[in-house]
């Protein structure tokens, strides 16, 4: 039977797809000049910016949030039975990116019409998921299947968006620290899919005779 990709795969998959699609549909009916160097990605989903494409952006966002929580759930096949400390490093990277998560969806409740509000809930995901990216890096280092590689960038991707979430002054390190995001949560899945696969080729399930 053909084994179906991971959770974490999938989702990262849509993440991107989604959130990409509906930005740029977005900034398709933004009426104003647009640049990283001047402008919030935020500012897409600003009704009084961008009253015929802000519903886009802040559907799009609320998404890529429930999204992003499935993302950090699915992230438990790289659990390790008997490793503690492992286990403990993986839970706290999932309660983190769940919690960033939310943060996220409320981000696109009360988009930048909401500024006090808004400004609070888009903090708070940097912060949440820029720690729950740090954990994973220390969670995964644990595990010969995961690539020196893939914690570079992990590691890279929760400095910088650390960073933004306590400098939060400037617009083009938005725009730098959602690449990364992006980035790293398309990696990361590919490699949970991977992980996912060897563990089925290595223990395939027995057919009963």
């Amino acid at each position: 039977m053909k084994r179906l990709p991971s959770l974490s795969f999938v989702t990262a998959l849509f993440v991107v797809v989604c959130y990409l699609a509906l930005a740029l549909l977005a900034f398709s009916r933004y009426p104003l000049p647009y640049s990283p160097l001047s402008n919030w990605l935020s500012d897409l989903g600003n009704a009084n910016l961008n009253p015929s494409g802000a519903l886009f952006y802040n559907i799009g966002i609320v998404a890529t949030g429930g999204l992003v929580l499935l993302f950090f759930l699915g992230l438990s096949e790289w659990k390790m039975g008997k490793n503690r400390r492992q286990n403990l490093m993986l839970f706290v990277t999932q309660a983190f990116g769940m919690l960033g998560a939310l943060a996220m969806l409320l981000s696109g409740f009360y988009p930048m019409n909401f500024l006090a509000l808004h400004s609070f809930f888009s903090t708070c995901l940097y912060i949440l998921l820029g720690t729950a990216f740090a954990f994973s890096v220390a969670a995964l280092r644990y595990h010969r299947a995961c690539p020196r590689w893939l914690l570079i960038v992990g590691a890279s991707t929760a400095l910088v968006a650390l960073l933004y979430g306590i400098f939060h002054t400037i617009t083009v390190l938005e725009w730098v620290t959602i690449a990364l995001f992006l980035c790293y949560m398309g990696l990361l899945g590919a490699e949970t899919n991977r992980l996912s696969s060897e563990t089925v080729d290595r223990y395939p399930t027995k057919v009963a005779r």
